[in-house]
């Protein structure tokens, strides 16, 4: 189009300009914008807000924030571009503080604050604006049920998940096949595999997503047979599995301990679906050997691979070695670990107990000498509970218990000297966590671009 001289008009660039976001072309984006400023061209709302959300899409927050602050009257669109930006770079608070600034706010900048907290391991946050949403009387869409469904299965709390499974029906948005998709995967983290079932057999479309997502589910809730029958149905409706769905079989195989049966998925996957092992296969293969005792062929297994071990494969190797007393084969294991990362304090602290469990203290000093030199130390597992509708931490369920039980003690001891002492109580506030999701945001943000051009 430069070549036969043409000249390019705000729609062109702002298309170009929304393409380079959609593909986080920072290089082409910034070429695009040098030529606007070398052209003189006419910078309007529309190609304003389109070179702010380039800049954001591709993590360029600096020059996105002095687009925004050149702008005497910031409507909502550009503001709402930049609640996305930050909050999709990770800077939730400086994207609350432009929401809470907007005097205007419609579902876009709803759904672009719900999602920038749900993706940055903020779900309760996310519940709450989702309620706010609800009492302004913004009436949320399929984006924002979709982050709000996420936050919910991060929280892992199961009357929460009711609730917005309610809300979701009562609002004619079961039958939406993303939602229903994600519906199966928050009462599948919520710990109800049956309610997950339900949302399954109700839909009435299903996509490969779909039945991977309810395998995956059955795998996570220990039912392998399941899974594989749930395969076998997905095969007769004439979907095609993906590398997903065979994570989800193989992983449903290993904690059922269906050693064979994993095994001929495996070759089904590389042999007629023509599907290329990652390292995620290899270490699903390699625990479920390993939990057999088959710790020599998950040895061989890891020597075939086409792809690089990396750690968790070597860790799964070493668990199994740990829990079927191979210490040879487990200090090789170990070895390889700290080969790729020298301070990996699980791999030292397991060849450690190996050493232990054999008496051969002199390695087991060895092993801690060098872990006290590096400062490295193994992070402490924590395993999560409902109580009261919330989800905690088994070690701030105890510690509660704990603080529980040490008040009773005091005020006990206090009984007979409550004229002379006060009591004070205070209140333990329980801290939650959550994983990311979709980036389904960036094409809201271009549904603005999409209403300013007609």
């Amino acid at each position: 189009m430069k070549r036969s001289r043409v000249v390019p008009d705000q729609v062109i660039i702002a298309t170009v300009l929304s393409t380079c976001a959609h593909t986080r072309n920072l290089r082409f984006g910034k070429a695009i914008h040098s030529y606007m400023l070398v052209s003189d061209a006419l910078i309007d709302a529309q190609v304003s807000c389109a070179l702010m959300n380039m800049y954001a899409s591709c993590a360029d927050m600096e020059m996105a924030e002095k687009l925004y602050n050149r702008v005497s009257e910031k409507d909502i669109v550009l503001s709402t571009t930049m609640v996305y930006g930050y909050a999709k770079n990770g800077k939730v608070e400086i994207a609350h503080s432009i929401f809470n600034g907007m005097p205007e706010k419609d579902v876009v900048s709803w759904s672009a604050m719900i999602a920038g907290y749900a993706e940055s391991s903020k779900p309760m946050e996310a519940l709450n604006l989702f309620h706010d949403m609800q009492r302004s009387g913004v009436k949320p869409d399929e984006i924002t049920m979709l982050s709000v469904i996420s936050a919910c299965a991060n929280v892992g709390a199961l009357d929460k998940a009711r609730c917005i499974h309610s809300f979701v029906e009562n609002h004619s948005m079961c039958k939406i096949l993303p939602i229903g998709n994600a519906l199966i995967d928050m009462f599948s983290k919520c710990g109800s595999l049956t309610l997950a079932l339900d949302v399954f057999n109700a839909m009435p479309q299903k996509n490969v997503v779909t039945w991977t997502s309810i395998i995956t589910a059955s795998a996570m809730h220990g039912d392998g047979r399941s899974a594989l029958t749930l395969f076998e149905n997905m095969k007769s409706e004439g979907i095609q599995p993906n590398g997903v769905t065979f994570l989800g079989l193989l992983y449903a195989c290993c904690h059922a301990g269906l050693v064979e049966e994993g095994r001929l998925l495996f070759k089904i996957m590389v042999q007629q679906y023509r599907i290329e092992p990652m390292h995620e296969h290899y270490g699903c293969m390699v625990d479920l050997l390993g939990r057999a005792k088959l710790l020599g062929q998950a040895a061989d297994l890891i020597q075939s691979m086409h792809l690089r071990p990396n750690v968790v494969i070597w860790g799964s190797l070493l668990a199994a070695c740990r829990m079927h007393g191979d210490l040879e084969l487990g200090a090789f294991a170990a070895k390889k670990i700290l080969e790729l990362d020298p301070n990996h304090g699980g791999a030292q602290v397991l060849l450690s107990n190996i050493y232990a469990e054999y008496g051969n203290w002199n390695d087991v000093k060895e092993v801690r000498g060098v872990m006290k030199v590096q400062g490295t130390w193994k992070k402490k597992g924590c395993s999560w509970m409902e109580l009261n509708g919330s989800g905690l931490s088994k070690k701030d369920y105890e510690k509660k218990k704990e603080l529980a039980a040490r008040f009773l003690e005091i005020s006990t001891d206090l009984s007979n000297f409550e004229q002379k002492i006060e009591v004070s109580l205070y209140n333990v506030r329980l801290r939650k966590h959550q994983q990311l999701r979709d980036q389904q945001l960036l094409e809201m943000c271009n549904r603005h671009d999409e209403r300013d051009v007609h």
